[in-house]
């Protein structure tokens, strides 16, 4: 640092000038000097000030003090020249005219080769222009300067990305992960690289969410099951989350623990229940495993304990099937019909075509589902079944009529109802889902996939004041899945974000 007057001479740190674009020393204001620690110094104050240092100071008017410090006054002077190119990069960028930008840049880069951030931002336009090569090149002539920065890992990373180098482009990642642990494009690269997993630790809670090696899901949550004491809904509900997310390995030891917490038998009670819904998901995680003998074996097991469940018959036909004996299959579906006329896999597996979006066969097939569904007038999931035929038949107002008598069977299934009211949805029958609701006597309490039909209904009604309050019931719900009470949110922000339709 050096005294000029009324003027400081203060020296920057090298890289951090090449990252900013300006001179290492740089003129400040007496004045000014004791606050720039807090205040920072930005590129409009320093253009500022070596404007007015270079017209008004004493040292800036002296030829003697101009010859003696000619670099610095080259410095100076450059800086301040590249001013308008640096605005005409800027608007080519928000314009995202990347070819004019890419100009600017590279006139500013000829004018000062210092200016470490004209550089970056003419590679970041090189990499929009679909220009890899020249984009890595620009990355990395400046690597040293950047080195550590994590934006600048994750954007050399992601051009690596874009020329299918891999490996380079995972190293990268790392490097922006160790530079800043939460860099969320950088985890977000690396879920895409297929090494890293997004996983909510309880599937309720946003702040749950860990990122684990694609290779130790697993380990990782085994430790963290064992840290403490769990019940059967606790695996249940782990369970319901990685079938859905198709961790089949994950699955199977969430079913194990559940069926060993939710204790002997599934045939008392609400534990029963549990349990067989255990029994059931492990029988298909083995079976999505490729571990067929197991699950065979297992599924024999299961029929032979709870022979009244349905869904161990259903599970017993697909895993003869699976095991290459499938002429044995067909008795194990009309044993699982037998235990109940409205399994819905059962009445798949017996009356539908293995393409169930082929019509014609749908069609071929709707004469013996409805006479099934005649012959059990009682089953609710007889008459969906059917149903459902029908609306791949285009017999929509067959279908929609047999949904309701469906639902007139069995008005306490929320997950029937929510189908029903789906397909009004479709049709734009919007009133019709909201007479329906208003039936019920607390919609609250209902399954959320209700109150979302409900939702659509008056937004699609012009309600916004109601469709608003009942997704933002959604998204206050705790008791749901987080990606739930998201897209309740992004459909309240929606909402608000869209402006009033003038009638």
């Amino acid at each position: 640092m050096s005294e000029q007057g009324d003027w400081v001479l203060i020296g920057l740190d090298e890289n951090t000038a090449r990252r900013q674009g300006i001179p290492a020393r740089m003129p400040v204001p007496r004045g000014e000097f004791e606050g720039l620690a807090d205040k920072g110094l930005s590129i409009d104050a320093a253009r500022k000030w070596i404007k007015d240092f270079l017209t008004n100071s004493e040292p800036g008017k002296s030829g003697v003090w101009r010859k003696q410090n000619s670099a610095l006054v080259s410095q100076f002077e450059a800086f301040l020249d590249k001013a308008p190119v640096w605005e005409r990069a800027q608007k080519a960028f928000g314009e995202r005219d990347y070819e004019k930008a890419i100009s600017a840049l590279k006139r500013i880069v000829t004018m000062d080769p210092d200016d470490h951030a004209a550089r970056l931002n003419l590679a970041s336009a090189q990499a929009n222009m679909g220009d890899h090569p020249a984009a890595l090149k620009s990355f990395q002539a400046i690597r040293k300067t950047f080195q550590g920065d994590a934006d600048y890992h994750v954007a050399v990373g992601q051009v690596h990305l874009a020329m299918q180098k891999k490996d380079a482009a995972l190293d990268e990642m790392v490097l922006a992960l160790e530079a800043k642990p939460d860099c969320q494009p950088a985890l977000d690269a690396m879920v895409q690289l297929g090494v890293l997993v997004p996983i909510y630790e309880n599937p309720r809670d946003a702040a749950s969410l860990v990122y684990v090696r694609s290779d130790a899901v697993l380990e990782y949550l085994t430790g963290q099951w064992d840290a403490a004491p769990r019940d059967s809904a606790f695996y249940l509900e782990q369970l319901a989350y990685h079938e859905r997310e198709l961790r089949h390995g994950v699955a199977l030891a969430a079913a194990e623990r559940a069926v060993a917490a939710a204790g002997a038998g599934a045939a008392a009670g609400e534990g029963g229940e549990r349990a067989e819904r255990a029994q059931l998901a492990r029988i298909a995680a083995l079976r999505s495993l490729g571990r067929v003998d197991e699950a065979l074996a297992a599924a024999q097991a299961f029929v032979k304990e709870a022979p009244s469940s349905s869904g161990a018959w259903v599970e017993l036909a697909k895993c003869l099937t699976q095991a290459g004996r499938g002429e044995e299959a067909p008795a194990a579906i009309e044993s699982a019909l037998e235990r109940d006329p409205g399994d819905l896999t059962a009445l798949s597996l017996r009356f539908w075509p293995s393409d169930p979006a082929d019509i014609q066969k749908v069609n071929e097939a709707i004469p013996a589902l409805a006479a099934f569904a005649a012959a059990h007038p009682e089953s609710a999931g007889a008459r969906r079944s059917l149903a459902r035929a029908e609306l791949v038949a285009g017999r929509i107002d067959d279908a929609l009529a047999g949904f309701a008598a469906a639902v007139a069977l069995a008005p306490e299934d929320d997950d029937l109802r929510a189908e029903y009211w789906s397909e009004l949805g479709k049709q734009q029958r919007y009133p019709e889902i909201i007479a329906d609701a208003a039936k019920l006597s607390d919609l609250a309490k209902r399954d959320w996939k209700l109150r979302w039909n409900e939702a659509e209904a008056y937004a699609a009604l012009g309600k916004n004041i109601e469709a608003r309050a009942a997704f933002s019931a959604i998204n206050f719900d705790e008791s749901l899945h987080v990606d739930v009470r998201r897209r309740a949110k992004r459909a309240v922000k929606t909402m608000d974000e869209t402006p009033p339709v003038v009638t």
